[in-house]
Parts: C-alpha cells; structure tokens; sequence
C-alpha cells in the first residue's frame, strides 16, 4: 500500500505526517499494518492527539473500533466514495487513429494521469460520469458512421475543454430510433 503525503496538504490540515498516516491505515481498516508501524502505544498516542479534530469522532475501549468522520477522513486523503472510474470513460476513446495518436494507451504515463486529473476535478458525481461515458461513446459511434474518425480531436483537447458535456447531444434517447444529426455543425 502507497500513501502519499504532501507538504500543502499537512499544512492546511495542521496534521503531524504520523496523524495522516494513522487516519489511512484506519480508514482502510489495516490494523496489522498500524500495529507494525507505530506499536501499539504509539498509534494509541497518535489516535488521542486527534480527538477534537474533525476526523476522529469518538474513541473506543478497543482501537480497531475507533469512530472516523468519513467526509473528513476522505476529503484528507483525496479519497473519491462515489467511485467514478476515469478509465471506463478513457477506454471509450481511441488511442489512435491511422497514424495520429489521440490518448496514451497506458493508466501509469505522466499523460494519462494527469487527464485522470482534469476529468476527476470536473466530474463529481456518479451521474455525470454515466452521462460522459454515454456522451463519447455516442460521439465516436457518430463520427464512425459518418467516415470521420480522423477528425477526432486530441485526449488534451477533449480534457481542457471538458468536450463530452457538448457531445451529449449525440446520445440517441433510449427507444427512439436514431436522429439524423447535421455533422457540418460538429
């Protein structure tokens, strides 16, 4: 398990690094991983210094039933409940068309993540992610159809103009038959 700290964050959170991580094992439930960490006395410690923060709502007699906030604990840590999957929208993308490359084919490039990025940062609910994944999908297929997939534009341009909320007009409603849709005007 990688936990990743920041400098930004621990500041704004007036956090200890060991309180950070502490919350994360804890909301993970990795008690294993606590115990071998701080032992013990030290995560008891760590766990009382947060009493009277946000994110520790009460202590327990026994530690593994210690009460977090969830909203806090998961705004701290950047921890997404709603769980949209950035990669099911990407992968309805080409990753190339003829020769012209239009996203990265892999999760872990620098470009993939940073996309990840700007989609996670516009889209905040399970809706909207549907929505964005029926809206590409939809405008991919149009532009199949009509012999026009190399005119799709690049993944950067799609992301920073956040372009799927302009192609749910292609999504056809359900149990209608398709519109004729004018392509000079895409």
């Amino acid at each position: 398990m990688e936990i990743k700290l920041t400098l930004s964050k621990l500041k704004s959170s007036q956090l200890t690094p060991n309180q950070v991580v502490l919350l994360n094992l804890l909301y993970n439930k990795r008690f294993d991983d606590i115990a071998d960490i701080f032992g013990h006395q030290q995560a008891i410690e760590i766990r009382n210094s947060l009493l009277g923060s946000p994110y520790i709502l009460s202590k327990q007699s026994k530690f593994t039933e210690t009460i977090l906030s969830k909203n806090h604990v998961e705004k701290l840590l950047g921890i997404r409940s709603d769980q949209i999957n950035f990669w099911e929208f990407y992968n309805c993308y080409p990753v190339r068309v003829g020769t012209r490359v239009l996203r990265s084919a892999g999760p872990t490039t620098q470009v993939a993540l940073k996309h990840e990025k700007k989609y996670l940062a516009r889209v905040k609910t399970t809706k909207q992610h549907e929505l964005a994944i029926q809206a590409i999908t939809a405008f991919v297929a149009k532009k199949k159809s009509v012999g026009e997939l190399k005119f799709l534009p690049n993944m950067e341009t799609v992301m920073n103009n956040s372009m799927w909320e302009q192609w749910e007009i292609f999504i056809s409603p359900e149990g209608s038959e398709e519109q004729e849709w004018n392509t000079d005007t895409i």
